[in-house]
């Protein structure tokens, strides 16, 4: 089985909102009134309705929500959805685990799995309203 991530071009079959990890953690420690663990992230993403097609990036502090292709046109927030002909390291299906790049939520199976966006918007919106006070 490979391992390493493939580099995949964004704009045609999905895009990417970044995120970073310290964002999301915070977050995961408020929602879940715990020390930050991998459920509680999870639990920080099904909060808002998110249920697959997240990818976590320890090495570099981010994740990735995959989102429908044309999302960065209509993209209003502050954090960074970039659009097509960007590139992202996508983990393997079955990478769901660390170290490295991985699948925090399942590999979406096709388009109607990738992150609703009004979800996502409510993720942010929350870790926007955390980082104001």
């Amino acid at each position: 089985m490979r391992d390493e991530p493939a580099v995949i071009r964004t704009g045609s079959h999905f895009e990417a909102v970044r995120l970073p990890a310290a964002l999301v953690h915070d977050l995961a420690a408020t929602v879940a009134d715990e020390a930050v663990s991998r459920q509680s992230v999870e639990r920080t993403f099904h909060g808002v309705g998110i249920h697959s097609a997240v990818i976590a990036d320890p090495a570099r502090r981010w994740y990735y929500v995959l989102v429908p292709p044309g999302t960065a046109e209509e993209w209003d927030d502050t954090f960074e959805c970039p659009g097509r002909d960007h590139y992202l390291g996508v983990p393997a299906t079955h990478r769901a685990d660390p170290p490295g790049t991985h699948w925090l939520l399942s590999p979406p199976e096709g388009e109607e799995d990738l992150c609703d966006l009004d979800a996502v918007r409510r993720l942010t919106a929350t870790g926007s309203e955390g980082r104001a006070r």
